[in-house]
């Protein structure tokens, strides 16, 4: 009787296919790790959306924003660079087309064993798409997030960043 085995051809091919499956999947990884290299507050939106998520995907930092991570679903998944660390002034803000530029407070989080931790920055992306409205000021620019349908917007100062906005509600209201 006569025993079958695989040809050399046959196991090479087999070679060739891993390594192409594992070149694609390596090189995917590296994109998401790239990605995170260059966090800034304009790539924050973009990073976060290439994070799976059934609810919500957020990154939120603590400790005066030296400990950043990313939560899906409520769920610490990763540690994440913390891209506004040298920030010597940072602050963050909300637009009201009544009342103008708010403070926007952040509420704090609870790890697994119920200590509270104060947040100094969060933003999140919906299920639906949206996302967290916000404004944050840096020492040299200002920069709008106006949800997930637009881009982020950098401006001078804040001051520009409102006459902007002032001047969008008087077009929209003419």
């Amino acid at each position: 009787m006569k025993k079958k085995a695989f040809t050399l051809i046959e196991l090479l091919l087999v070679v060739v296919i891993i390594g192409v499956i594992y070149g694609l999947v390596i090189n995917s990884m590296q994109r998401i790790n790239d990605k995170e290299a260059s966090l800034s507050f304009e790539t924050l939106p973009s990073f976060l959306e290439t994070m799976y998520q059934q609810n919500s995907v957020a990154y939120i930092c603590i400790d005066n924003c030296k400990e950043c991570a990313v939560y899906v679903d409520g769920e610490k998944v990763k540690e994440a660079k913390a891209f506004m660390e040298d920030e010597r002034h940072l602050r963050f803000w909300r637009f009201d087309v009544n009342l103008g530029t708010q403070e926007l407070p952040f509420t704090p989080i609870f790890d697994e064993d119920d200590r509270e931790f104060d947040v100094c920055f969060r933003y999140e992306i919906f299920k639906d798409g949206s996302s967290t409205e916000m404004i944050v000021e840096t020492e040299k620019k200002s920069y709008d997030y106006r949800g997930s349908f637009h881009q982020v917007t950098r401006f001078s100062s804040l001051q520009s960043l409102e006459d902007s906005r002032q001047d969008e509600l008087q077009e929209v209201l003419q």
